[in-house]
């Protein structure tokens, strides 16, 4: 009796184990983001259907967007709603760098297009024998990572506007998964000066930069050698990836600066209930 009392409470135990494992599994299923993709590209001018390396006289907009499919159509909206936003705002600090960001947000991707190929045309007919006259915008959206709480998109823009040398920039949107909200850098750090210390030191580890060397001397943007946060950052698997951008941090010859902070240094630093 005493042995069939046992089997059985062993096997309700494991059907019972397996059953909230399941559960689990399908909540989790539940929270993830799948994404479609769709390709706009859009070309104006004189020889856009040559070979790049034979094409001159042209303008091109190519956009390479995500689109994202969960059961939560609120979070579909939020995260579509910024990146268009976003994207539109790409192009518009292009063709007019001195306006802030936000100024085309409010704008259709329409409507900047014809500025964009207005502005190239007016290029052509007044500089005729420019060496370098195709231009092009190329963004794309890029899944990062994600996990029951959070998800981590990129948009990455590459651009030529007849310039000395082709721009590159990226921008990184941490979704929360409950709100839809973006995540932003003060959304989880619990103690800004810990964070500001671990940030410079590995700062200054992956630039090869002596802690007692001044970073202004050292050539970097950094007024009186104060180090500062960059603007974009990505939650992953392992941690905080800071980055900056060309001409955020140093000269364009030293390209674009990305480290990552690993989780285990910013315990009780950084709210790690929030993004994992």
């Amino acid at each position: 009796m005493n042995t069939y009392n046992y089997s059985t409470i062993f096997i309700f135990l494991c059907v019972f184990m397996f059953s909230c494992r399941d559960k689990n599994q399908k909540s989790a299923d539940r929270l993830h983001v799948a994404f479609s993709s769709e390709n706009k590209v859009i070309k104006s001018g004189n020889n856009c259907d040559l070979p790049d390396s034979l094409m001159t006289e042209c303008a091109i907009l190519d956009i390479s967007r995500l689109k994202p499919v969960s059961v939560s159509n609120s979070l579909n909206k939020a995260i579509t709603d910024t990146l268009d936003v976003y994207i539109c705002s790409m192009i518009g600090e292009c063709i007019y760098p001195e306006n802030a960001l936000i100024t085309f947000g409010q704008h259709s991707l329409d409507s900047l297009s014809k500025i964009y190929f207005d502005q190239h045309s007016n290029f052509i007919k007044e500089f005729p024998d420019a060496a370098f006259n195709s231009w092009s915008i190329e963004i794309s959206v890029d899944s990062v990572h994600q996990n029951s709480k959070i998800i981590t998109l990129a948009v990455n823009g590459n651009t030529y506007l007849g310039g000395a040398h082709p721009n590159s920039f990226t921008s990184y949107h941490n979704f929360d998964k409950s709100s839809g909200k973006t995540l932003t850098l003060s959304d989880i750090i619990k103690n800004k000066k810990a964070f500001l210390t671990i940030a410079e030191k590995e700062f200054r580890k992956n630039q090869e930069i002596s802690d007692q060397q001044n970073l202004e001397e050292a050539g970097y943007f950094f007024e009186k050698g104060i180090y500062n946060l960059p603007t974009q950052f990505a939650i992953t698997t392992d941690g905080l990836l800071l980055f900056y951008n060309n001409y955020e941090a140093a000269a364009y010859a030293v390209g674009q600066i990305i480290y990552t902070i690993p989780f285990e240094m910013m315990v009780g630093i950084i709210d790690l209930d929030i993004i994992k």
